[in-house]
């Protein structure tokens, strides 16, 4: 199947989009392993927010995923990836993650990121090279192994 999968700058409209997707596709992980209060991951999601990091995933022209990375002078981290759940398991953030992975691994630096211990995405990053360093809980911390 030939689709085509761009990354695009977030505007400030995306905000609500971009909300929406976190909330739906994180309560169902968060559940498993704690309390879901509503109000508390709006507030953190508002503060985590930073426009000029987020791209939105789009196929074929539909908006169907975002994600956040900041680069610092130490690492790279990607912060927030999220892919529609009736697009999940069809290939996207394979292929999404496949086309940035050079670029971080061209700048040297450490790339991070944690997942919720009960979400699926944690083989994706696995088999995408990235191995777990670290437990903060309810979160594994990983990294791209060079």
């Amino acid at each position: 199947m030939d689709r085509s999968i761009q990354l695009n700058a977030a505007t400030a409209a995306h905000y609500q989009f971009a909300l929406e997707l976190y909330l739906s596709t994180m309560r169902p992980y968060t559940q498993e392993l704690m309390v879901w209060d509503e109000a508390k991951q709006r507030a953190s999601f508002a503060t985590l927010w930073k426009l000029s990091e987020v791209r939105i995933v789009a196929v074929d022209g539909r908006e169907v995923g975002w994600l956040q990375v900041q680069e610092s002078h130490t690492d790279v981290h990607l912060l927030q990836f999220f892919i529609a759940p009736d697009q999940q398991g069809s290939g996207i953030g394979t292929e999404v993650l496949r086309g940035l992975l050079p670029a971080w691994r061209a700048t040297a630096k450490p790339v991070l990121l944690t997942v919720l211990k009960s979400n699926p995405a944690r083989r994706l990053y696995e088999r995408l090279g990235f191995s777990v360093i670290g437990d903060s809980g309810v979160k594994y911390e990983m990294r791209l192994n060079t």
